[in-house]
């Protein structure tokens, strides 16, 4: 892996144009052709060693599945946060900054056959802020999509946010939080009901509030021969 450019491998395109996602009741945009060249950010975040970030003993991680992740140090002004910046100004009217002086890639592969159709429902929380974003780059090449990110309810309470009721059932069944025993949730049919999915395309960004239940959507076998790979940043105020 050579050295190389943030701003370069992973610049934006100057026009874009933000659009609702199209997931009821959650105030959730894309941005289409974020990238300039998802193909070169692909190769790039592909040719770069995976280390495990979730695993523990007599978990699955490295078994059924490689769930790894890589951190990517920024040096500010990084033009993918700015232009996230201006678009949750522009749709939520709420002023950002980034959370962290970095990005992580998300690096995902199957080795047996998966085990259900999204990994463990969650919701990104950070402490002492008054909100945060989530933003999702999709790195794949258009040959390698399936699926994407899908957001949920909570059936035992109907909420769409973490609330008083999933903190009660998660005293009583602590699996429903991926520990890094287990990327696919136990029973997904009892507690969560997925609302939709957002699809993964090359170079699309995604952003949302964080506080919403949302996982990794999986309806193929689809990432046996190579990863699954979303780029993530979180912007808070």
């Amino acid at each position: 892996m050579k050295p190389f450019l943030f701003n370069e491998v992973f610049g934006v395109n100057a026009s874009l144009a933000i659009k609702e996602a199209g997931v009821p009741s959650i105030p959730a945009v894309v941005i289409d052709n974020f990238l300039k060249d998802p193909a070169q950010a692909r190769a790039v975040v592909g040719s770069a060693p995976a280390p495990n970030w979730k695993h523990v003993e007599g978990g699955r991680n490295f078994l059924d599945y490689y769930d790894c992740r890589l951190r990517f140090p920024v040096w500010f002004p990084v033009h993918m946060i700015d232009v996230a910046h201006q678009a949750i100004r522009t749709v939520y009217s709420e002023t950002t900054r980034p959370q962290d002086p970095g990005v992580d890639v998300n690096w995902f592969m199957q080795i047996r056959e998966k085990r259900g159709d999204f990994a463990v429902p969650h919701a990104d929380t950070a402490p002492n802020v008054k909100r945060s974003f989530t933003c999702i780059v999709y790195l794949n090449a258009a040959g390698e999509c399936s699926g994407g990110t899908a957001f949920f309810r909570f059936k035992p309470s109907g909420s769409l946010v973490l609330d008083p009721q999933y903190a009660r059932a998660l005293q009583q069944h602590p699996d429903l939080v991926e520990s890094g025993r287990d990327y696919w949730p136990p029973a997904p049919e009892r507690y969560w009901e997925m609302l939709k999915s957002v699809d993964m395309v090359p170079g699309r960004l995604l952003i949302f509030p964080s506080e919403f239940y949302h996982a990794a959507y999986h309806p193929k076998d689809s990432f046996q021969r190579f990863p699954r790979l979303t780029l993530a940043f979180w912007m808070i105020c």
